[in-house]
C-alpha cells in the first residue's frame, strides 16, 4: 500500500510539472500576439485535486494545443489565424467538414468543436478575449461550475447538437437558438458576454458524423 501510494505521489508530482511547463508554453506563444493568459493559479488548487488519471487527460490536451501551437507558427502562420489553426485542428482529429464551412467561418468567431457525448475537442484562442480564467480552471472545472446562462437557452443548444448527430441537420446551418447572456460565476472579474451562435455543421469521420463544430460571436458587457 505505501508502495503504490508513492508510486502514486510521484506520478502526480510528474504530471503537475508538466502542467505548469505546458501551460507555461502555451501563454508565452500567445503573448507574442498580444494575448494574457494566465496559465494557473499559486500552488495547482484545481489541477491538484484531480485523480491521477484526470491529470493525465488534462495533459494530454494541453499537449495537443502546444503541438497545435508550434505546428502553426513553424509552418509560418499565426495562432491568430482562426482559420488555418482550426483547419489543422481536423487534420490532427481526423474530422472531415462540410465544404461550405469555411464560407461561414470569420477570424474573429469563437470556433469549438465537441463530441457527441459534449466534450470539448477543440476551442480557438480567440475565446481567451473575452475570458478572464486562467487555463487550470478551464481545462479542470466543468463548464456548467464556470460559465451560466438561461436554461432555456442551453435546452435550445442541447437539442440543436442532438439534431446534427441524429444527421436530421447534413449541412452548415443557423441553429434556432437566441442571442444571449454568458457569464463567469467563479472568477474574480466576473465578466458578461452577449453570445451570438453563428452556425453549427456537422464534421466527419469515415463518412460519420463524429463532432460539431460552433462558430460564434460574442461582445464584452460592461459589468
Amino acid at each position: 500500500m505505501q508502495l503504490d501510494s508513492l508510486v502514486s505521489g510521484n506520478l502526480d508530482e510528474v504530471l503537475s510539472e508538466e502542467f505548469k511547463v505546458l501551460s507555461e508554453d502555451i501563454c508565452r506563444m500567445l503573448a507574442t500576439e498580444g494575448k494574457t493568459i494566465v496559465p494557473y493559479l499559486p500552488g495547482l488548487p484545481f489541477f491538484s485535486r484531480l485523480p491521477s488519471m484526470g491529470k493525465k487527460s488534462v495533459v494530454e490536451t494541453l499537449r495537443f494545443y502546444q503541438e497545435l501551437c508550434h505546428s502553426q507558427l513553424a509552418e509560418g502562420y499565426r495562432i491568430n489565424d482562426s482559420l488555418s489553426f482550426t483547419w489543422r485542428a481536423f487534420r490532427r482529429l481526423g474530422l472531415v467538414p462540410r465544404a461550405e464551412l469555411f464560407n461561414h467561418m470569420l477570424n474573429e468567431d469563437i470556433v469549438e468543436i465537441y463530441s457527441e457525448d459534449h466534450i470539448q475537442l477543440f476551442r480557438n484562442f480567440t475565446f481567451f478575449d473575452f475570458c478572464s480564467y486562467t487555463l487550470e480552471e478551464l481545462h479542470t472545472n466543468e463548464w456548467w461550475a464556470l460559465f451560466e446562462r438561461d436554461e432555456e437557452i442551453t435546452t435550445k443548444i442541447i437539442e440543436e447538437v442532438r439534431r446534427v448527430f441524429a444527421e436530421e441537420v447534413r449541412e452548415t446551418f443557423t441553429p434556432d437558438i437566441p442571442k444571449h447572456i454568458l457569464r463567469e460565476i467563479r472568477s474574480a472579474d466576473r465578466l458578461c458576454q452577449t453570445m451570438e451562435i453563428r452556425r453549427m455543421s456537422p464534421l466527419y469521420r469515415n463518412r460519420k458524423v463524429a463532432a460539431v463544430i460552433v462558430l460564434e460571436k460574442v461582445e464584452m458587457l460592461q459589468n
